[in-house]
């Protein structure tokens, strides 16, 4: 079984938050990203325990026992941190993050985040919504209903197609707006309408039918695992809204675009574990 955790980057509304258009770049405030990490069920201990391991030795001993919020392995935090390292004031970083202000510190922990990514490379999953070009052919569309509906589609047709045999779970933080689209049944009505109608249809069975919400104040392990997708999906929206693969070491890219599912026929990265939505046609280079 395949347990894959969900999150997401950015907002998900389609209203007036729109950034100006500037010609040849998309800004990142219109992209909504929404990621799965993929990994076996008897990998959710050791990886979960090597993060708690990274967290004690880069944060404290104390790091797990603290507030969940205060070292919560965050993109946006870890941007925060290097904007610190560079002599930036940080805009509202966490407490527990002036453990590793140092430069050398940060660099460590980033090191060792990086090495979990290439020790159990987990199977990555990306939709990025480009909510101004959505805005333009469906402005009442939802960016979550069709990010969850493309997730669960590439799932299902990879499960199908080259992991046969396996299931699969979605894993994701509890979310009032989340667990709202599901239980409305809005989401299960948009994913019919997404699904591929052809040769290669999603086979939905392969997927449990919604993701297990966790709680992070009652869980370890899993509340661990969901800091892997944020990373993912922090860096895609910066790849997607920059035309290219985000240099600064904090992304992490180099060592998270070797996970990115292959595509089963085309094999490559693109249509396959990144997604784009409305298809742009042509995507920014990945490998």
């Amino acid at each position: 079984m395949l347990l894959f955790y969900v999150d997401e980057s950015g907002g998900t509304t389609m209203g007036g938050s729109l950034a100006p258009l500037v010609e040849g770049r998309t800004h990142v405030r219109d992209l909504f990203a929404l990621a799965a990490v993929g990994i076996h069920d008897s990998s959710r201990e050791p990886l979960a325990e090597e993060l708690v391991a990274v967290k004690a030795r880069h944060f404290g001993e104390g790091a797990v026992a603290r507030a969940w919020g205060e070292t919560e392995i965050k993109g946006r935090n870890l941007a925060e941190a290097a904007r610190a390292r560079e002599g930036h004031a940080p805009r509202d970083l966490p407490a527990g993050y002036a453990a590793v202000a140092d430069p050398a510190r940060l660099g460590n922990l980033l090191r060792d985040l990086g090495q979990l990514f290439a020790k159990f490379r987990p199977l990555v999953f990306t939709v990025i919504v480009d909510k101004r070009a959505l805005r333009a052919i469906d402005p009442l569309a939802s960016p979550l209903g069709i990010a969850y509906a493309r997730l669960y589609e590439r799932v299902a047709q990879t499960l199908g197609s080259v992991n046969r045999g396996e299931g699969a779970i979605f894993v994701a933080d509890r979310q009032d707006e989340h667990e709202a689209y599901f239980d409305s049944g809005a989401m299960h009505h948009v994913r019919r309408e997404m699904a591929s109608k052809g040769v290669n249809r999603p086979n939905f069975n392969l997927v449990i039918d919604k993701p297990v919400w966790i709680d992070p104040t009652l869980s370890t392990w899993d509340r661990e695992l969901i800091q892997l997708p944020d990373l993912v999906a922090f860096a895609v929206r910066a790849w997607y809204a920059h035309g290219r693969p985000p240099a600064a070491r904090h992304y992490l890219w180099d060592k998270i675009e070797p996970c990115f599912a292959a595509h089963w026929n085309t094999t490559k990265a693109q249509g396959g574990g990144i997604m784009v939505y409305p298809d742009p046609g042509r995507y920014p280079p990945v490998r």
